[in-house]
């Protein structure tokens, strides 16, 4: 079983000649966004190195993606890292020697400099917890320094989106495999500028939804159809019956129908139906009460419509976090 070290890279030619040197004991692939800043040249001086020249093409999880396939062996281990040294390279042999009892090794970083980065990161972890609840065994999920075996994950399930690779090959890891962590001090770049940018950003919520199988778009959409079809019910039965009697049968039937689009749509059964129900009605109740009393209270300080719409969002927020982690929880192992 031999060894790979899978680096992307665009315009890193000065930080890789201080890194390939450190290297020279591994297989290393180098996925090079067409930098032409002299990486070709410089690669060519290692005989340990591959490189591949992706022309026309851009993206660091598509780059990794290159890398990993361009891998002939069925069953390699492989580790996977940036190249401005913000991960701690002499941390890869820790990474391999753990991959021969595990199948994924998330590095995980520590260190004084995280509070650079900590409002984004930490709201982006956050968000994808709540979206992607398969997710929360990494405790580290922005990271792109980390390791696997090749034979342990379903590499066509894989679709490489923006510069989150590692989460994209921890959600196609095939069941039962063995899984760890490995801390290591986070570096600083050498040279160069980060890839950090807006549209990165948008690509990380774009992943997250896609990952998340636009649960969340599909729940608001039948939560917005629920206050229609109770408004709608609400008007048939105050033709005939009284008010409060309405209420209720509007309420009730609004209530179960969401549920059930829910169950068999949104989460597709994922729970079984009774306790799924049970759960839905206790949830729902206590979403009711979060909205009436964010209402309330903010209804003394800003205009009561602004602060109903405040509840409902809050509301939402709190019902669709136990939806997918509560009435139709489940879990990665």
């Amino acid at each position: 079983m031999k060894n790979y070290v899978v680096i992307p890279t665009y315009k890193e030619a000065d930080n890789l000649k201080e890194l390939l040197p450190l290297l020279t004991k591994y297989n290393v692939i180098i996925v090079d966004d067409n930098s032409l800043d002299g990486t070709e040249n410089l690669c060519r001086k290692y005989k340990n190195v591959k490189l591949l020249v992706r022309k026309g093409k851009r993206g660091l999880a598509s780059a990794v993606m290159d890398g990993i396939r361009s891998i002939k062996e069925n069953d390699a281990k492989v580790v996977v890292a940036d190249a401005d040294f913000e991960h701690d390279y002499g941390r890869i042999k820790d990474v391999f020697n753990l991959l021969d009892k595990n199948d994924f090794v998330e590095c995980v970083k520590v260190g004084k400099r995280l509070w650079n980065r900590g409002i984004i990161s930490t709201t982006a972890k956050r968000l994808l917890y709540m979206l992607v609840p398969e997710s929360t065994w990494l405790r580290d999920p922005m990271s792109g320094f980390f390791g696997f075996r090749t034979k342990s994950v379903s590499l066509n399930g894989v679709k490489p989106q923006g510069y989150k690779i590692m989460l994209e090959i921890f959600m196609n890891l095939k069941k039962g495999s063995r899984k760890t962590h490995l801390e290591y001090t986070y570096g600083y770049r050498k040279h160069g500028k980060s890839k950090l940018k807006p549209k990165v950003i948008m690509e990380f919520i774009e992943q997250m939804l896609r990952l998340n199988n636009y649960r969340v778009l599909v729940f608001l959409v039948i939560g917005i159809f629920g206050i229609f079809l109770n408004e709608l019910l609400l008007y048939v039965f105050y033709l005939k019956l009284p008010l409060f009697i309405s209420l209720v049968y509007a309420i009730v039937i609004s209530t179960l129908v969401n549920f059930l689009m829910n169950h068999y749509i949104t989460f597709k059964r994922r729970s079984n139906f009774i306790p799924s129900i049970l759960k839905f009605s206790l949830v729902t109740f206590v979403a009711g009460l979060i909205n009436l009393g964010v209402a309330f209270y903010l209804s003394f300080v800003i205009m009561y419509l602004i602060a109903n719409l405040v509840g409902i969002v809050l509301s939402f927020i709190f019902k669709y976090l136990l939806s997918e982690n509560f009435i139709w929880s489940t879990s990665k192992n």
